[in-house]
């Protein structure tokens, strides 16, 4: 039970949040600003547990430093699928351009917002520097190097972009990515993320009857390895439709309405 429970509520987090995020997504453009004030008041009471409790070694700071970290993270995701925080071009790429000058035109697309993570990841550190709890500060690191690995792996190509599942708003990034059964960044990401992974499963193992070290060891296992398998889905022949099934109802109902 000291490794179930804290791998169910990241596993059922990880899942709900990512239907709630699509079906929010799939709503008319008008109620993108109630999302984003409910992501923030989240977002607020996130970073409220990861100050709070930074020097809580109990299980339960675990738990709350952890889903602070989760919290945090989603309105970074709200904030740019919604397109609140994006870059200076959030446009199509011009046909025929390729290499180099395509990647620039794609940072443009989003740099405002990855420039916001970066921010945020440094005030977490800030905040938490030399504290006993750092699982919020591991949990939004985990998030954030694992999403600039899908989204490098993504522009470079894979088999399955899952851009049905990208906000209308959102199209013209098809424009920047293209189907590839594999690229060469894929392997290492795979690679060192694996490498992160027994790290923490060492750690998880390790923590004896440190019940506190060995959740927050297990949340961020967990964690990381949902991250690995959404990277095996991206050149796997898998359909994961039926898992996201329940967020893509209100894409389904606008298309009702359409009709």
């Amino acid at each position: 039970m000291d490794y179930a429970l804290p791998i169910i509520l990241a596993v059922a987090a990880w899942w709900l949040s990512t239907v709630v995020l699509i079906y929010r997504a799939g709503l008319p453009r008008g109620s993108f600003v109630a999302t984003l004030l409910g992501a923030t008041v989240v977002m607020v009471i996130g970073a409220y547990a990861i100050v709070a409790y930074r020097n809580d070694t109990s299980t339960m700071g675990a738990y709350l430093s952890f889903f602070g970290g989760l919290a945090i993270w989603a309105w970074h995701e709200v904030s740019y699928l919604f397109g609140f925080i994006s870059g200076p071009r959030p446009r199509a790429c011009p046909p025929g351009t390729t290499g180099w000058q395509r990647f620039v035109l794609g940072v443009k697309t989003c740099v405002y917002h990855e420039l916001a993570v970066v921010v945020t990841a440094a005030a977490i550190a800030a905040l938490t520097w030399n504290a006993t709890n750092r699982i919020g500060l591991w949990t939004f690191t985990i998030l954030w190097l694992m999403r600039w690995s899908a989204k490098l792996n993504i522009f470079l190509g894979v088999r399955n972009l899952h851009d049905e599942f990208w906000p209308e708003h959102l199209s013209y990034l098809k424009s920047f990515v293209r189907k590839r059964t594999m690229n060469e960044l894929f392997p290492l990401s795979i690679l060192f993320a694996s490498i992160a992974l027994a790290v923490l499963a060492s750690a998880a193992v390790s923590a004896g009857d440190d019940l506190a070290r060995r959740t927050g060891a297990v949340l961020l296992a967990t964690l990381l390895t949902l991250a690995i398998v959404e990277h095996g889905l991206l050149v796997l022949k898998i359909r994961d439709d039926a898992l996201w099934r329940p967020g893509m109802r209100s894409r389904r109902g606008k298309g009702a309405q359409a009709s």
